[in-house]
């Protein structure tokens, strides 16, 4: 018998290594996606571009100013649960609408998923009235306040919290009226100045409506005006500045953000104050937000200073003798600190960084909001005549110069549907995002079908350390959720419709907006009062109509307006108003 020769023997080793190889290459490799990928059998988004697909991974797609059409294509084209592809060195992250699995991250299971800390998330400040940054609070603590409710987390949280949810309460909300009242027709008067001879006159409505909402959170929030509707006002003018910038200069910081945690904690308080102001030197958009910060903090410790002296002169009864007749709302946070024991009391630090939020979420989305609602309406004229006709009827039964008391507002059917609808549709956040602190199973409604073997798997696990970005805007216009016309403003949708038909967790008409569980938006009462009045007054006295070029919406930290083809005009509302 002859043997194997050399050369038919070499090839056959040669095939049996490759082979070998091979097989231990593959399984290697899967169980290295197991462990680095473990979400490769979700589907999701491709990163949109070649820097993104091979550093960045998905961030430079969900973060972009112009990433709104992506965030609402992710459930319709991937599900409600999808992956987000990291970068050749970046873990995957998960984006989430399901919501089973909302229920479980936000309420059921919400302690393994506090706030990520990649880059500082957006979170409670938005939570304190309905939007805003806490990344900007997060910076705000580097250069002068401490922890507040925004940024912290366990025992501290809920202490804050319960000061929080005391003061915004449906029953002291609606005492507040008033003060709306008297800003909301300063707002009136100013307009009527603007137009009374020129019918149709264009006027920048985000203008308008950013400086009622600040005077609102002023006088209401924490008892102090501004002044908002004096246009030789120098305070207005250097804290209107400030505020209004904090956010999208916080928007160009975020790649800097993870770096801050450990910076803020910084003891002694002076010597991080000091680095602070030196490390922003080299920085424009840095050293804005410092000058930002530091004009607005001096107004809070003024306050704070102010009704801390009242208390030691006077006691509770002299603060009837402040602005709001000591009804605002920091007023009786103060007070209310003032008289608990000292386990319980917050330090200064924390009732002037409880301040900030207070007055940047009281602020920034209510005005976009407002502004917003008035661009539907101008281009919705029947909609526009049936809720004037709404309100009329309603005054009808006033004693005349008698304005809607909190409960009349309530009662208003379409007022109510249409501001419910905008809040779905338009949420001002986009999303928020934890990070997962153990490994956690949570249930799902809708399945996940793997891309590797076609199986539904109706749980997920998700691994310890994880991103997990909640599409808050995605999950209110997810067709599985809302039907075939969710992309669609629909007002009519609410007026039969009842809160057991909702299948997402959220708080507020079973939409994500206002989020929910722990976290959930205890100013949710005070926007929607301060909407619903504000375009109560409007409606009553102005008629509005669109102008030709169309505003576009650009996604921030909050939604920001700019007109098509004036971009570089900065953020603004147009809209043809005139005096019935």
């Amino acid at each position: 018998m002859t043997g194997l020769s050399t050369s038919s023997i070499s090839p056959l080793l040669t095939a049996a290594f490759v082979a070998t190889f091979a097989a231990i290459a593959t399984s290697s490799f899967r169980k290295w996606m197991k462990s680095k990928k473990p979400y490769a059998y979700i589907p999701g988004p491709t990163p949109s571009t070649v820097v993104a697909h091979s550093y960045a991974g998905y961030l430079l797609d969900l973060h972009s100013p112009d990433a709104l059409p992506w965030h609402f294509n992710v459930p319709e084209e991937y599900g409600h649960v999808a992956r987000l592809k990291g970068g050749l060195a970046g873990a995957d992250a998960l984006y989430i609408t399901d919501p089973a699995a909302l229920n479980a991250i936000l309420i059921r299971q919400q302690a393994w998923f506090p706030e990520s800390t990649e880059f500082a998330g957006y979170e409670e400040t938005y939570v304190l009235l309905y939007s805003e940054s806490d990344a900007v609070q997060r910076l705000f603590g580097i250069i002068h306040c401490g922890d507040g409710v925004a940024s912290v987390q366990g025992l501290e949280h809920k202490k804050q919290r319960k000061y929080m949810d005391a003061l915004f309460t449906a029953n002291r909300v609606s005492k507040l009226t008033p003060m709306f009242y008297q800003v909301a027709h300063q707002l009136e008067d100013k307009l009527k100045a603007a137009v009374s001879d020129t019918p149709g006159k264009v006027v920048d409505m985000l203008d308008c409506l950013t400086r009622a909402a600040l005077e609102i959170i002023g006088t209401a929030g924490i008892g102090h005006t501004f002044n908002s509707f004096d246009d030789k006002s120098e305070a207005f003018d250097e804290f209107h500045g400030a505020i209004t910038s904090v956010l999208p200069l916080a928007s160009r910081l975020f790649l800097v953000l993870p770096f801050l945690e450990s910076w803020r904690k910084m003891k002694p308080v002076w010597l991080r104050r000091t680095l602070a102001y030196v490390g922003t030197l080299p920085w424009p958009s840095a050293r804005k937000f410092r000058a930002a910060v530091d004009a607005m903090h001096p107004v809070y410790v003024n306050l704070y200073k102010a009704r801390q002296r009242m208390l030691e002169e006077g006691g509770s009864a002299a603060l009837a003798d402040t602005a709001a007749g000591g009804k605002d709302l920091i007023t009786s946070m103060i007070q209310a600190n003032w008289d608990a024991d000292e386990t319980h009391k917050m330090s200064e630090d924390t009732v002037l960084a409880n301040m900030g939020s207070i007055v940047h979420g009281g602020q920034e989305t209510t005005s976009s909001s407002l502004a917003r609602f008035l661009t539907i309406i101008a281009e919705d004229q029947d909609l526009q005549v049936r809720l004037r006709e709404e309100l009329r009827d309603a005054k009808a039964k006033k004693a005349p110069g008698e304005d809607l008391d909190y409960t009349e507002l309530e009662k208003l059917p379409l007022l109510d549907a249409v501001v419910r609808e905008m809040m779905r549709i338009y949420s001002p956040v986009t999303f928020v995002w934890r990070q997962t602190t153990k490994d956690v199973v949570v249930p799902l409604t809708y399945p996940i079908r793997s891309i590797m073997n076609g199986e539904e798997t109706k749980e997920l696990l998700i691994h310890q350390g994880t991103a997990v970005y909640l599409g808050m805007s995605a999950a209110n216009r997810s067709t599985a959720i809302w039907g075939a016309d969710a992309a669609q403003f629909k007002p009519e949708r609410w007026l039969n419709r009842t809160q057991g038909e909702s299948k997402l967790p959220g708080a507020y008409s079973g939409m994500m907006t206002f989020l929910s569980g722990a976290k959930v938006c205890p100013g949710k009462t005070f926007a929607l009062l301060e909407m619903k009045l504000v375009l109560a007054v409007l409606l009553l006295s102005f008629s509005f109509e669109p102008i030709p070029t169309p505003i576009d919406w650009r996604m921030g930290i909050t939604l920001e307006p700019r007109v098509r083809g004036r971009e570089k005009e900065g953020a603004q509302v147009p809209v043809r108003v005139t005096a019935l």
